[in-house]
């Protein structure tokens, strides 16, 4: 077995070098649309930068230098003080981490919930890892990054085509789809650190990603009996079990997604070309149509801390994210100002923002406001496929 190659970019910016960048001391009234200009102050600029992107990012706060909302920190090794004087979002958190890029993400943390107490806003940026392919290369391999873009690792390095990563429930691993070892599509899995990759299900067919329940059971489509069907196996892939049988050939059953609680897969099934919503048990059983209101509807994604809700790509002239409230029965676009098609998304740690593909890179896609920030740089060329890791509530 190749060992798998492993190297990181680091992609630091000035500080207030950022877009995302507006002039607005008009706190109340930004208040009253959920919103907080913020102003970004470090004793260690490259620190400072790294945390004032993650923060640009979130749909709540708009960074502006002139602003009278500063988040100061200080910085000692790998330790932090980070604090807010002004009367309306003050704070004060100390932050201690394992190495540089974990101090970030916990300062943009810790300063997003100081700041964003009134709307009881989430952590976001530590508890996310995003996998996702990208022809860097020249070939489809796969890389993981954070959402402070600070650090950027291929994991394999094929010379062929790896697609489809997905996390392991507890985050240590990623599950991926290769032929480079037979000329036939396997699961191999990785831990990201060098490690030779293993097979874990030899199942013959079309394949799809595996993903990971909340148990570490992997779901994932094959044809290996013909129809295109959904299969359980074992976390190593032991014991794969048809679950979800196509009515026929023209039938296709793809992409299931675990509920958090792992009862229920919502997929993506119809008839070729004619792509819907469904819901079924993760025992396996009959379908149920999910109404969406589109015709081309595909990549449903359960959101790990709003259980009703889940994420879609639909059709309607370009390819959209909608979202839909099972409870209530509802179905709503995320609106976005961009005019780029939107796919593949998937939740990040506070069930608020997404990861999604845009065009031939990767954006953050805030679900409440439909701000879009660029993730991936250009220098890493066509990106696609991307799957975040959530750490998992007890």
């Amino acid at each position: 077995m190749r060992l798998l190659a492993l190297f990181a970019f680091l992609f630091v910016a000035p500080l207030f070098g950022q877009g995302n960048v507006v002039v607005n001391d008009d706190i109340a009234a930004q208040a009253r649309r959920g919103l907080v200009s913020v102003a970004v102050v470090s004793d260690d600029p490259t620190l400072g930068s790294l945390v004032q992107f993650a923060l640009s990012t979130h749909g709540a706060i708009q960074i502006s230098p002139g602003s009278s909302v500063k988040v100061r920190i200080g910085r000692t090794g790998l330790s932090a003080v980070v604090a807010c004087d002004n009367a309306g979002y003050a704070f004060s958190a100390d932050i201690e981490a394992k190495d540089e890029d974990q101090l970030a993400l916990k300062v943009a943390d810790a300063a997003l919930v100081g700041l964003g107490r009134r709307w009881q806003l989430k952590p976001l940026f530590a508890d996310t890892k995003v996998a996702f392919v990208s022809r860097f290369t020249g070939y489809a391999e796969i890389y993981v990054t954070n959402l402070a873009r600070s650090k950027t690792l291929r994991l394999t390095n094929y010379r062929n085509t790896s697609i489809g990563p997905r996390w392991s429930a507890d985050g240590s691993r990623i599950f991926f789809v290769s032929s480079f070892r037979s000329n036939w599509p396997e699961i191999f899995s990785t831990n990201g650190i060098g490690e030779a990759a293993k097979v874990i299900t030899n199942v013959r067919g079309a394949l799809g990603a595996a993903s990971s329940g909340p148990d570490g059971r992997i779901a994932f489509a094959s044809s290996n009996k013909g129809t295109m069907d959904i299969f359980v196996a074992g976390p190593q892939g032991q014991s794969p079990l048809r679950v979800i049988k196509a009515p026929s050939m023209e039938w296709v059953n793809t992409d299931p997604s675990w509920s958090p609680d792992g009862t229920r897969f919502a997929l993506t099934a119809g008839p070729t070309g004619r792509p819907g919503i469904y819901l079924a048990s993760s025992a396996g059983g009959a379908l149920r149509a999910v109404s969406t209101g589109h015709s081309y509807s595909t990549e449903p994604r359960w959101n790990p801390v709003v259980p009703n809700q889940l994420v879609f790509t639909y059709q309607e002239g370009r390819l959209r994210l909608g979202l839909i409230d099972i409870a209530a029965g509802t179905v709503a676009s995320i609106d976005t100002p961009s005019p780029l098609p939107l796919a593949h998304a998937s939740w990040c740690a506070d069930g608020r923002h997404l990861v999604a593909a845009q065009g031939g890179w990767l954006a953050i896609v805030d679900s409440v406001t439909g701000k879009v920030t660029r993730l991936t740089p250009s220098m890493l060329g066509d990106c696609s496929e991307p799957d975040c890791w959530t750490r998992r509530a007890n």
